[in-house]
């Protein structure tokens, strides 16, 4: 008869509390049953990407101070440099691009040197 030198034990833990089992199904019904789920909202600027909690000043209150941040952009005269940097920092979730036609994207040719049209 053989024994085997080492045995696998999966211990399956909540992610909030901490228990633990060996009954991956105990800890997924102790996990929906015992913790509710957490909701948190945040207004953003649309320019900049600075974002408050709605659970901290409110949701009247947030949403004036994204107003204000986003009209301070328009005053200072740096909305569009501002969103640019925005845009390529966050991967595309905030901000954006201004796109200018006329250039190679669009399909144009490029004037070769000392050649008029």
């Amino acid at each position: 008869m053989s024994r085997q030198r080492s045995r696998s034990v999966k211990y399956y833990c909540c992610p909030v509390c901490g228990k633990n089992s060996t009954d991956r199904i105990a800890i997924e019904k102790h996990y929906r049953e015992r913790h509710p789920v957490k909701i948190d909202e945040v207004i953003y600027c649309n320019i900049c990407g600075a974002g408050w909690h709605v659970n901290a000043y409110g949701d009247r209150g947030a949403r004036e101070r994204a107003a204000a941040c986003y009209q301070s952009h328009i005053d200072n005269g740096d909305m569009d440099e501002t969103a640019g940097r925005a845009f390529f920092l966050s991967g595309g979730s905030f901000g954006y691009v201004n796109v200018k036609k006329g250039g190679l994207q669009d399909g144009k040719k490029e004037k070769e040197p000392g050649k008029r049209e």
